[in-house]
């Protein structure tokens, strides 16, 4: 089966192709032609998914060769793969450098940044003369912008330049040509970053008030938890000989682009999708018990990475009673397995009271599972409640059918949401 461009067209903005659901159904595990001309496994039911996320046997590692490639200019320098590209005792070691900077006590520590945030964004959007006002550039884009760049205390007006890198650096027509310039860009900004920070004094990695850093925003202080996160990356990784700089410059740039792109983009569709059922959008402000099953609920029904996860099988592995060959590429569509009905009742509806939507796959699973989620699920959180309770009058200015959708990028999302109040 050729699949042109990885996936075709979807059935509607809120519903990924009918293929998908075809395949579940009756060909779960198939041998797909992609843009390349190669071919690869598209594994689709629920049940798969998890197993060959969960599977030790299949690789992330960016430099195998067999690696299945999602769009034509997905080509990077090998050297330059970042922490989620890498596999086995070295991607634990660089995990485990990370991952205490998105624990639940360390998320909860950022709520009041997170919060500040907010209200300077919405405060700003209500400023604005001129309506109707684009939500995404106004208030999506902003909100997780403001807070990844806070972390790691980017000037403001560096902000726009990493967005502009990490657009690129998402979308499936970029070609090789931009894609590795985007690249370069962004690998020198943050080698700079780590630079200037290892050049100032060492300070201790887990203190509780932490040194005040630059932040655009006014966000922030000294005293809560969270702010100076390249600081205490640099005390916990390189001081301590865990990481080389280098590895920390990467693992940098998978925060600049994981932290604008996914989160900026899932505001926005979730924003919309609750604006067409206003009952719900006023919940959000309303009802704050509400809001964190409809963030999980929202997060299954969009799934962002709507073309899928890569993956090789670095053994024979029998999938599903599918016989996967060693070399074999395997790509993972977590927008098939969320709408699987054999886990998921009713999948294509919209649920908020859904009891099992946090099983959802949005964030991946397994060892490579998205090591910030739980940031992303909390500035979710904040920024509907707040949304909701400030602007309970907010409405789309357009119909829904004007409202342009980035088909053409690896993280779904609007282009731009017109909207009133």
């Amino acid at each position: 089966m050729a699949v042109r461009g990885f996936l075709p067209a979807r059935r509607g903005p809120f519903h990924p192709p009918d293929l998908l659901s075809e395949l579940r159904a009756g060909d779960p595990i198939t041998r797909v032609t992609l843009c390349d001309g190669r071919q690869a496994w598209l594994v689709t039911r629920y049940e798969d998914a998890r197993s060959v996320l969960c599977d030790p046997r299949f690789s992330a590692d960016a430099t195998n060769p067999g690696m299945p490639s999602l769009s034509p200019g997905r080509v990077f320098p090998s050297e330059r793969r970042t922490m989620s590209r890498t596999d086995g005792p070295r991607h634990a070691a660089l995990r485990g450098v990370l991952a205490p900077e998105f624990t639940p006590e360390r998320v909860a520590g950022l709520a009041p940044i997170v919060e500040r945030i907010v209200a300077k964004a919405i405060d700003d959007m209500l400023a604005e003369d001129a309506r109707p006002v684009d939500f995404h550039a106004a208030f999506a884009v902003p909100v997780p912008g403001r807070l990844v760049c806070a972390l790691l205390g980017v000037p403001d007006g560096d902000q726009a330049r990493l967005r502009s890198w990490a657009k690129i650096l998402t979308s499936r027509t970029t070609t090789a040509g931009e894609l590795v310039a985007a690249d370069d860009a962004l690998y020198a900004y943050c080698t700079g970053l780590v630079a200037r920070r290892l050049a100032e004094p060492a300070e201790v990695a887990e203190v509780a008030e932490p040194t005040e850093v630059a932040e655009p925003t006014g966000v922030g202080a000294a005293g809560e938890v969270g702010v100076d996160m390249l600081g205490r990356l640099v005390d916990r990784g390189v001081r301590t000989g865990r990481l080389t700089s280098r590895e920390l410059s990467l693992m940098v740039k998978l925060l600049v682009v994981a932290g604008h792109e996914p989160t900026a983009n899932m505001i926005s569709l979730a924003t919309l999708t609750l604006l067409l059922t206003p009952g719900w959008y006023g919940a959000m402000g309303a009802e704050p018990g509400a809001v964190s099953g409809a963030v999980e609920e929202l997060l299954r029904y969009h799934t962002l990475m709507h073309d899928g996860l890569p993956r090789v099988a670095t053994e024979d592995v029998d999938v599903g009673g599918v016989a996967i060959r060693a070399g074999d590429g395997v790509i993972v569509s977590l927008a098939s397995g969320n709408r699987d009905a054999a886990v998921f009742d009713r999948p294509n509806e919209l649920d908020m009271f859904r009891p099992n939507a946090e099983s959802h796959l949005a964030f991946g699973a397994g060892a490579h599972q998205c090591v910030a989620r739980e940031l992303a699920r909390a500035e979710l959180r904040l920024a509907l409640r707040t949304l909701a309770a400030r602007i309970p009058t907010l409405q789309l200015a357009v119909p829904f059918a004007d409202i342009s959708f980035m088909e053409d990028m690896h993280i779904y999302g609007v282009r731009e949401l017109p909207v009133t109040w």
